[in-house]
Parts: C-alpha cells; sequence; structure tokens
C-alpha cells in the first residue's frame, strides 16, 4: 500500500545527477515522488538530483529529489523540500487526473464504482472535496509513524508517547513556553489538566512555589484555547503597589486623579476577547478583592473616576504560591472570590517532588543555553548526581540561574559539581 496517491504519466522531464543531465520520460508521479525512465549512468541510488518537467496547465516544475530505486528501465527519484506552490499545483494535477480512475490509487484495489472510503487500505477517496488535502497530510503523517513504530519494542513505543504527550501540548507554543519540559507522572497530569481545560472559558487557578512555571501554565492554556489569537495580559499584583494596581487594573478617566492627563485602558480592557493572567492573586487588598468578585460576576470594568462600566469578555486565570486557605481562615482573603477563581485550580509539584525531571530540566538547559552563548558543554557523571541528589529550593528558576553560571564558570568541555554551585 503506497502513502500517496499515484498516476500513470507521460511527461518528457530532464533529469540531473552529478552536474549530468539525461532526457527522461516520468511515467508515474505521485505528490512525493516518481518513477522517471530513462538511461542515468552517472546517477546512484542515494544521489541528489534535479528534475524538471512541464505539467500541462500548471507549468515548468524544477526541483529536488533523491534516487531511491534504479534498474535497467529508469530511476525512481523521491521529492523533497517542495515549495508549497508547486505542491499545490502537483497535488491539483493529480487529483484531477484520478477522479474517474476504477481503481484505489493507493492501493489499486479494483471497483465497478469507486467507494468513498476503500475496504482494502482503509484510505478516502473522495479527491474533490474541500477538506481532503488536510486529510491526506494527516493521514499520511499518522500513517508513516505507524509504520516506523512497528519495529519498536513496547518499552520504546511507551517512551514515545511519553514524548509526544509533551511535544502535542507544545505544538503551536511561543518559544518562551518550550522551557515547560517533563516526563515524571505529575507532570503528565498537569499536561492532561492543561488540555482538559483549555477549550473551556472557566477560570483557573494555578497553585505552587515560586519557579514551578505558573505563568507558562497559564499560557499553555490560553495558547490551546479558542482564544489563542488574542491578548494574553500578565500582571503581578505583588510587583505594584496597592495605589497603582487599582489603575493598572481597571484604567482611569482623564482627570480622575493628579496626573490622569489621559484616559487609560486598565489590563482588564486590554485583555477584552483573551486572557488576563493575575500572578500572586493573594497579595490583592480587600477593597481590590471586591472590585475583582464583581467583576469576575458581570464582566463590566469601571474605570476610575468613570460615570459608567464597559462589557468586556476576559477569561481569567490566577496563581498564587502562598497558602490560599490559611489566608481565608486569617480574614485575608475573600472565601467567594477563592471560589469564584478556583472553580479548576491546577497544583504546580515543586522540582524536588518531579523525580528524574530534575536531570531532564538541567539537560535541556545546558542545550539550549550552550547553544546561545556558542559555548558547547557538558554535564560530567558527578555533576548529573548531584543534579539528581539536590533538593533545588528555587524550582525551575534556579536550574535556569544555576545552569547559566556553570556555563560560564567551566574551564573546560565538562561542566563540574563545583561549577554548578550546589551546596548538597
Amino acid at each position: 500500500m503506497r502513502l500517496a496517491p499515484r498516476i500513470k504519466a507521460d511527461l518528457p522531464a530532464t533529469v540531473e545527477a552529478k552536474l549530468l543531465k539525461s532526457g527522461a520520460k516520468i511515467t508515474d508521479l505521485s505528490i512525493n515522488s516518481a518513477f522517471v525512465k530513462g538511461r542515468f549512468k552517472a546517477a546512484q541510488v542515494g544521489d541528489a538530483v534535479l528534475i524538471s518537467y512541464n505539467l500541462p496547465q500548471y507549468g515548468l516544475f524544477e526541483h529536488n529529489g533523491r534516487a531511491i530505486r534504479k534498474n535497467t528501465a529508469g530511476m525512481a527519484i523521491t521529492f523533497h523540500n517542495l515549495h508549497v506552490t508547486t505542491k499545490t499545483k502537483l497535488w491539483k494535477y493529480i487529483t484531477d487526473n484520478i477522479k474517474n480512475l476504477d481503481n484505489c490509487p493507493y492501493c489499486g484495489e479494483k471497483y465497478d464504482i469507486r467507494p468513498s472510503v476503500c475496504k482494502n487500505c482503509g484510505w478516502g477517496l473522495v479527491f474533490d472535496s474541500p477538506g481532503y488535502s488536510e486529510y491526506y497530510e494527516k493521514m499520511h503523517l499518522l500513517k508513516k509513524l505507524y509504520s516506523g513504530a512497528e519495529s519498536l519494542e513496547a518499552d520504546q513505543i511507551r517512551r514515545l508517547i511519553n514524548f509526544l504527550d509533551v511535544e502535542i501540548l507544545k505544538r503551536g507554543m511561543s518559544e518562551e513556553f518550550q522551557e515547560f519540559v517533563g516526563t515524571s507522572a505529575v507532570m503528565k497530569e498537569i499536561f492532561f489538566k492543561i488540555r482538559k481545560v483549555a477549550p473551556t472559558d472557566i477560570p483557573v487557578l494555578i497553585l505552587g512555589e515560586s519557579g514551578t512555571g505558573k505563568e507558562l501554565t497559564a499560557l499553555a492554556i490560553h495558547e490551546r484555547s479558542t482564544r489563542s489569537n488574542n491578548a494574553f495580559v500578565p500582571i503581578n499584583c505583588a510587583a505594584i503597589p496597592e495605589s497603582l494596581l487599582e489603575a493598572e487594573l481597571f484604567g482611569y478617566e482623564r482627570g480622575a486623579f493628579t496626573g490622569a492627563y489621559t484616559s487609560k485602558k486598565g489590563k482588564f480592557e486590554e485583555a477584552d476577547g483573551g486572557t488576563l493572567f493575575l500572578d500572586e492573586i493573594g497579595e490583592l487588598s480587600p477593597n481590590l478583592q471586591a472590585k475583582l468578585l464583581r467583576f469576575l460576576e458581570n464582566q463590566i470594568v469601571e474605570r476610575i473616576g468613570a460615570t459608567k462600566g464597559r462589557k468586556v469578555n476576559v477569561r481569567v486565570i490566577a496563581a498564587t504560591n502562598c497558602n490560599i486557605e490559611f489566608a481565608i481562615e486569617n480574614g485575608k482573603f475573600r472565601k467567594d472570590l477563592y471560589y469564584r477563581l478556583s472553580a479548576f485550580p491546577i497544583n504546580l509539584p515543586p522540582v524536588r517532588e518531579r523525580g528524574g525531571d530534575k536531570e531532564v530540566l538541567a539537560k535541556y538547559f545546558l542545550k539550549r543555553f550552550s547553544r546561545e552563548m556558542g559555548l558547547p558543554k557538558e554535564f560530567a557523571e558527578d555533576a548529573i548526581t548531584s543534579v539528581r541528589n539536590y533538593g533545588w529550593p528555587g524550582n525551575v528558576r534556579e536550574i535556569i540561574n544555576k545552569v547559566r553560571k556553570a556555563i560560564i564558570m567551566a574551564n573546560d568541555k565538562l561542566i563540574s559539581p563545583q561549577d554548578l554551585d550546589l551546596n548538597i
């Protein structure tokens, strides 16, 4: 069974291999390969080739390929790095020429009337449907993955799934999100929760020690949500004085107070249609807690000095590193606000509870920072042991700082425990 539909063709072509050009004829053509009839004395299997040919109605095509099979009749060439325009035109030409065939162009199964799905190979055969190109790309990759995984042992497949579990989560993520890595069971549970809650609009409360990745978790939720094309607006409630935080969150009108020379949008309005991330929510004053609760109930922003509010559409994700239940018991945090924010809580584990992720994270950052600094480094075996045994009270942020410093401090290619400055 083929992974691409193939048609019979009769197209004059020119094949260049090892600087020698040969006249040829394409007799079989697919979206990613062709069989070319001719004599190619210079070309060997594995050689890079340049193929040129004219497609009726679409003009001259010229692109790179590689010889994958050769016999007395000619040579099979696989295409690679096709430009998207070339690929689109080639796909259109092929599908135009297989609409009326009475057999499956994937496996060759004969039919009196061709069905919508081949009963032999399972490929869909409605080539003129609007979404067929996307369907083909997806199925082609899945079938390649399956065929490649068949030869793996069960444990290798399990590791592959664990890797994909993380990589699928990262798909489409910004560069800064890529440091959110881990293969431990507790992190896989976090990834699972992110995927579950992301498509919804319910508030999320992220709990965890400083440096565990609370903002990255919020960003992961946003970028996998239906709001991903709109703004992600973070604000650290602990970093802004209380007197300024209300203006930052809700905005103000011109003349609302001394120095308000122009009107200004607050973070809630900036996040309209998107996501607002409130970090260190436990530091909000009682007054701002009350205003936030009112906003969560009606989604109406009231700027300081305004006579009326404005309706917005904002998803709120909050985070804190404090014991929020203890704060409620001591009257420092409103219980009703907590219930509003914690519709879906996510508890991020500290690095010391993430098993082998210590080593995974350290190696990841070593590779990343070595590349960025142009200083290729590796961990010595005793450095890896130190990484495993250290408690990492500063969590991921501490790993980042220690690894970056060690790259600079190491006198040779190997990083030692002393370079990492770990007090074990």
